[in-house]
């Protein structure tokens, strides 16, 4: 990161302090020669052209990182809204089989609801029935 910084400083910088003076009549055709000589490290017009292609791939890609980067963190917050949500249903879920188990404890069944009561109670109409229908002539 601190490399992408320079260069972009050294980019900038080279702009602003150019070798050749800007000209603020813009009818003048050229510039004349500067006549001192070019003090400490000169940059060729390859070189800049170069810095200046590098520098532009690296802004795009910084976008591109920073639009990806944005992307993830939506996709972090739906993540951690969805995981709230599925956390209280799994409460409301679990609420919902206490109640269910309270509920089968309430309705357990009375004393003359049991099957064998009734068992009986059919096979002595039946039996009466049957020593009824045989006492008749």
């Amino acid at each position: 990161m601190d490399i992408k910084k320079l260069i972009t400083f050294i980019f900038m910088f080279s702009f602003l302090f150019t070798q050749e003076p800007i000209l603020l009549d813009e009818t003048a055709d050229e510039c004349p020669p500067c006549p001192e000589p070019c003090e400490g490290q000169c940059l060729s017009d390859e070189v800049i052209q170069t810095l200046y292609v590098s520098i532009q791939e690296l802004e795009h890609a910084d976008t591109t990182n920073q639009k990806i980067i944005e992307n993830l963190n939506s996709q972090i917050y739906i993540y951690i809204q969805t995981m709230e949500n599925d956390s209280l249903m799994i409460e409301d879920y679990k609420k919902q089989i206490e109640l269910k188990e309270e509920m089968i404890d309430l309705v357990k069944p009375k004393w003359h609801e049991n099957k064998y009561l009734w068992f009986g109670y059919g096979v002595a109409l039946t039996a009466g029935s049957v020593m009824l229908a045989g006492q008749l002539k």
